[in-house]
């Protein structure tokens, strides 16, 4: 692709990652537009992609020169799990299936899958590309599900696989972890509920995750599988000891068993060998400096809510 300036698609360009990552490639100088579900959002056109028609008009009307499919059900805790698999395998399904009837041929489309699709991981090893599947839940089996959906036009179209691992960083929702916990945090509460904090996660931050995607875009790769991730292991529990010393504050965590995943690996690590290997190396922020940014995110929201009162 160059350094030419595309016509580029996000899927979900209005959620968590599309946001800046689509901020990034307009600075890298690409026409870039993002498409979500949530109607009057100023940030991205509102298209379904469960309903094929509309899916198919939008397509014809933007003719993208690349895509990344960002769209899908994020959290792997969704309650609802025929909302899980319509948003990510019907969707992905309707995504490639407008492109063939439209007769769009993109030089790349990268499709965001997770690393939640590997089988348990040996605890001494990190997890690379080549290392078995084994999805074990609907989250999982729903972005397996993409995958293959993906290789069924892998003839026609280039497609790059991304498995991210956990990510994290400002703007990302409250139902997550990391974000739940920066939120107590910030807010100054006295307790916070959590599940089972004894375990080690390759745990990126959302600029690195970005920068990924833009790389990818940008390079004449090729259609490959790779993993986003940070190669490094954060034990959550230390995730609170940082916190209280980010924010001068401490708080009693409250073990809460509802909360706990069932037969939860305690150690999963990825590798990025390959993707570095295809892109360079990748920015790599410490856990302690996206946890600050996030703090300070946080803080910022509650200073302006108490101006505006």
């Amino acid at each position: 692709m160059g350094s030419r300036s595309e016509r580029v698609l996000i899927t979900g360009g209005a959620g968590f990652t599309g946001r800046p990552l689509a901020e990034r490639l307009r600075q890298d100088g690409h026409d870039v537009f993002p498409i979500g579900h949530r109607a009057g959002d100023p940030c991205a056109a509102s298209v379904d992609l469960c309903d094929f028609d509309a899916t198919t008009r939008e397509l014809t009307q933007i003719r993208p020169s690349a895509i990344v499919h960002l769209a899908g059900i994020a959290s792997p805790t969704h309650s609802k799990v025929g909302e899980m698999y319509a948003n990510n395998v019907v969707g992905t399904a309707n995504l490639f299936a407008a492109l063939a009837t439209a007769k769009i041929e993109p030089t790349v489309v990268i499709v965001a899958s997770s690393a939640q699709v590997y089988a348990v991981p040996d605890p001494d090893l990190p997890i690379t590309e080549d290392c078995p599947l084994g999805p074990k839940t609907h989250y999982a089996v729903s972005k397996h599900a993409t995958e293959e959906i993906a290789a069924i036009y892998s003839r026609q179209f280039p497609i790059i696989i991304a498995r991210p691992f956990n990510y994290t960083g400002p703007g990302q929702a409250t139902s997550f972890l990391v974000p739940k916990i920066v939120q107590h945090y910030a807010e100054r509460r006295s307790e916070i509920h959590l599940g089972n904090l004894d375990l080690y996660r390759d745990l990126s931050d959302v600029g690195r995750v970005v920068e990924a995607y833009s790389r990818l875009l940008s390079r004449p790769i090729g259609p490959t599988t790779v993993n986003i991730c940070s190669g490094r292991a954060v034990y959550l529990a230390d995730i609170l000891k940082i916190m209280d010393d980010i924010s001068g504050h401490s708080i009693t965590s409250v073990i809460d068993r509802s909360l706990f995943r069932p037969d939860e690996p305690r150690s999963i690590v990825g590798s990025p060998a390959r993707l570095e290997a295809l892109i360079g190396p990748l920015p790599n922020p410490a856990i302690r400096e996206t946890l600050t940014r996030m703090y300070d995110a946080f803080r910022s929201e509650e200073c302006r809510a108490i101006t505006c009162q």
